[in-house]
């Protein structure tokens, strides 16, 4: 007995879509003209409409996956810092500068897909068991609860502390919201499409802006882009597409589709000139190419690093680039040679210098530091956060802090190495490998940046982190059934 619903008739289903168009129309007709006319009333009216559409066309099954999506595909295209000219009027990041809700607004769409998960769990019996969220969000905790409370035995403000590790909280929530939002494979399919179309449209705006000489001049480069956030993008952009190429065996059309994701990674890589990019770039590549994959799944290696490192290479053909490129490395031979290198090298020994006065916790969250003599950040005026991620938890938390963030990295790699090695399909196969290589890049970043104190990047590491969880969930870490005698 066939148990499957019967199918709708499209003329039902374009008369309700034309039904509830109109509808929509006439109850947000009035409420533009108010907008428009600048009546305070207006947007929580025209909010509440459209989140009531929202729910109506989403329904429970899928508006925590939605919101899920929104959210991500706006952190993932719009940039969180900017380095803007001074003769130049400000321009407003939508997103994330100006007034208070624009700044909680990504907070407000987590929390509100969380509480649509519940929702979801609530209301589908088959979906009533929560799924494990793993150690991360403890892990975070502990550090957050030690640097508080050094902070404020030091007499930091609750603001002030909350201040500053308020970004890291960002970790545990991405992590917490791919765990209950994108935890089985359609949805966790779903979310990677969306990342994927967001951060090439990314990629594209950051090109665009590299031809029109638009950006961040610095001793004659033009960085088209300066937040790590973009950098960690246009990587991924490289690896989670070189990774299906390399565990799972592809069709033409497909192998096309991928090799120009990974050469739009690159180009927009190149475009941002940013040294430390161009160094963590090679640590993932061979992440791809060395570590070992279920060897019925894998692609032959050699194949798979011809057109990868083929792919990487090809933006380099542009007239003059490649030597341009080598210009922007050779200050790294002579730190004394550039300005910002020696800068980060006495921001480095004035950081280990505080972590060394206070070894065992800290300095705590809270507390600002100066890492060198007339040190200072030059963008802030004020004492520099040291730019490199483990210094940073040394100085916050001390060798606890340095301890737990080292397990907040090296428990997703051991679950991401594992289910490359063991994974019960090709696709998670090619996920989790091509994770581990931008995990591995990532924690090669913390050595000079990747900064957790910035939303973009926590936001980033925690996403890498909850898909590592999903994949080591019982599901798919189980072993595939055996393939059928021909």
């Amino acid at each position: 007995m066939n148990s499957a619903a019967p199918a709708v008739p499209r003329a039902r289903v374009a008369v309700t879509v034309t039904v509830a168009l109109l509808a929509l129309a006439v109850a947000t007709g009035p409420l533009c003209g108010r907008l428009l006319a600048g009546d305070p009333i207006a947007p929580p009216l025209l909010g509440a409409v459209a989140a009531a559409a929202l729910v109506a066309g989403a329904s429970l099954r899928r508006l925590d996956l939605l919101l899920l999506l929104a959210n991500v595909a706006a952190i993932a295209f719009l940039p969180a810092i900017h380095h803007r000219s001074a003769l130049a009027a400000a321009e407003p990041n939508p997103f994330y500068d100006g007034t208070l809700l624009r700044i909680a607004l990504p907070e407000l769409l987590a929390a509100a897909a969380l509480a649509a998960a519940w929702l979801r769990r609530r209301t589908a019996p088959a979906a009533a068991a929560a799924p494990a969220g793993g150690a991360l969000p403890a892990l975070v905790a502990g550090f957050l609860a030690l640097g508080l409370l050094v902070g404020l035995v030091r007499g930091n403000s609750l603001a002030e502390c909350l201040r500053d590790g308020r970004k890291f909280a960002y970790v545990a929530l991405a992590h917490l919201l791919v765990v209950h939002c994108a935890g089985d494979a359609g949805r966790r399919r779903a979310l990677l499409r969306c990342v994927a179309l967001a951060l090439a449209a990314r990629a594209l705006v950051t090109l665009a802006a590299a031809v029109a000489d638009r950006g961040f001049h610095y001793h004659g480069f033009l960085r088209s882009s300066v937040d790590v956030g973009d950098f960690l993008g246009f990587l991924a952009l490289i690896y989670l597409p070189a990774a299906q190429l390399r565990a799972r065996p592809t069709q033409t059309g497909e192998r096309l589709l991928l090799g120009l994701l990974i050469v739009i990674g690159s180009a927009a890589t190149l475009a941002t000139f940013s040294r430390a990019a161009w160094c963590a770039a090679p640590i993932g590549i061979a992440v791809l190419l060395l570590h070992r994959v279920r060897e019925s799944r894998a692609a032959p290696r050699a194949l798979a690093a011809a057109a990868l490192l083929a792919a990487v290479a090809a933006p380099l053909l542009v007239g003059g680039l490649a030597g341009r490129a080598v210009d922007r490395l050779e200050p790294l031979l002579d730190p004394a040679g550039d300005t910002s290198v020696s800068y980060r090298l006495r921001e480095l020994r004035g950081a280990a210098g505080v972590v060394a006065d206070h070894p065992l916790v800290g300095i705590g969250l809270g507390t600002r530091f100066d890492a060198g003599a007339a040190l200072v950040d030059r963008r802030r005026a004020a004492p520099t956060m040291v730019h490199n991620l483990y210094l940073w938890s040394a100085v916050k938390a001390g060798a606890a802090g340095l301890l737990l963030m080292a397990a907040v990295l090296g428990i997703p790699a051991l679950q991401l190495s594992r289910a490359a090695r063991r994974g019960g399909d090709p696709a998670t196969v090619a996920l989790a490998l091509g994770l581990l290589a931008l995990l591995a890049a990532f924690a090669a970043l913390g050595l000079v940046g990747a900064m957790v104190n910035q939303a973009r990047v926590a936001i980033a590491l925690g996403l890498v982190t909850g898909l590592a969880q999903t994949l080591a969930a019982p599901s798919a870490a189980a072993s595939p059934p055996p393939e059928p005698r021909r």
